[in-house]
């Protein structure tokens, strides 16, 4: 480097040497005196010799100066020039890791992100299958318990009808053994009758407790189905999370600066695209969640409205049986009437 800045010195040197001479032939071919010949004389250039020679010994004091600026400034250029190499080198560096992370995220982490999506889409669309399947049977179950309702109040006029009789039939046995053996028939029958309309109450009321069993049984099922919903829920709301702390990760991960602007593109549409799909299920999600739990509120409601059937229909089932002994009473106090009847025929026969 030194031979270099010494033979570009000596250059320059020359070059200035070369101007000056030019200069002072054009001066002289200029001149007044271009016509007079010049006499020589050697003193004359002995002072020119030693004044060339001063100049060029400054010139040469100021092109070492120079060269030494030169030097250093060439010295500075080459350090900020290797400072340079050492950040374009560490750019390539980040630029190929941030390359990488970009090829990772499109060959792993995009595809998982949207088989997830996927999953959940599938997940979600399962629990609506569900939740019509449940409405249908709470549908259902109302119709029933409506039906079992009615059996119930026609059961209780049955039965409050079934009392007055029996009521009436014990006034007259009361009020009159001896004088209704014409009655006593009438009566009779109409025992039968109550009987069987006894009977068939009784049969009702069975059928009735029967129903309202099956559907506590359908209600336990309908609840054990709604925890299963539940779980189902909270393993979906787990998953969505997850789901939305991946994709802020990919979105935190993803800002290369050297990609190109088609692919920074490309990638920011896949990301908002995945973004408003999450959006979407969740919203999916906190729909499905009201409606089931207005579902499993409605569940509650028919299950107390069904514990309340229950304990009516137990208090008609006592009425029933209350009823039942009261007219085995009756039938009783009818065979004794009838065999104190046998007993005044024969005494008056």
């Amino acid at each position: 480097m030194e031979a270099r800045h010494a033979t570009l010195g000596r250059r320059t040197l020359e070059e200035i040497r070369q101007k000056r001479a030019a200069e002072r032939l054009s001066k002289v071919s200029s001149g007044s005196d271009l016509t007079k010949v010049p006499i020589p004389n050697d003193n004359a250039g002995i002072r020119k010799s030693e004044s060339e020679n001063r100049l060029s010994e400054t010139d040469i004091s100021g092109l070492v100066s120079q060269l030494k600026d030169l030097q250093k400034r060439n010295a500075d250029l080459e350090e900020s020039n290797t400072l340079l190499s050492f950040k374009v080198q560490t750019k390539d560096v980040e630029n190929e890791t941030l390359l990488t992370q970009l090829n990772d995220l499109e060959q792993h982490t995009v595809p998982s992100l949207r088989k997830a999506l996927k999953d959940v889409a599938m997940e979600k669309d399962a629990a609506v299958v569900s939740r019509e399947d449940l409405s249908a049977q709470l549908r259902t179950l109302k119709k029933r318990l409506k039906e079992a309702e009615e059996e119930q109040y026609r059961a209780e006029e049955d039965a409050a009808a079934l009392r007055a009789e029996l009521n009436s039939m014990q006034q007259q046995a009361m009020t009159n053994q001896f004088g209704g053996i014409s009655s006593m028939g009438i009566s009779h029958d109409q025992v039968q009758s109550l009987e069987k309309e006894l009977a068939g109450l009784k049969s009702e009321l069975q059928q009735a407790s029967l129903l309202r069993q099956q559907e506590q049984q359908r209600l336990v099922e309908e609840q054990a189905r709604i925890s299963a919903l539940a779980s189902e829920k909270q393993e979906l709301v787990e998953k969505l999370a997850a789901l939305s702390r991946t994709v802020s990760e990919v979105s935190e991960k993803s800002v290369p600066k050297a990609f190109t602007v088609e692919e920074k593109e490309k990638l920011e549409k896949q990301l908002h695209d995945m973004a408003i799909a999450v959006e979407r299920l969740e919203s999916s999600r906190q729909k499905l969640l009201m409606e089931i739990d207005s579902q499993s509120l409605e569940i509650e409601k028919l299950f107390e409205e069904n514990s309340s059937l229950s304990s009516s229909c137990q208090e008609a089932t006592s009425i029933a049986k209350q009823w039942e002994n009261q007219l085995k009473d009756c039938l009783k106090q009818n065979e004794e009437l009838r065999a104190i009847l046998d007993k005044l025929r024969t005494r008056t026969g």
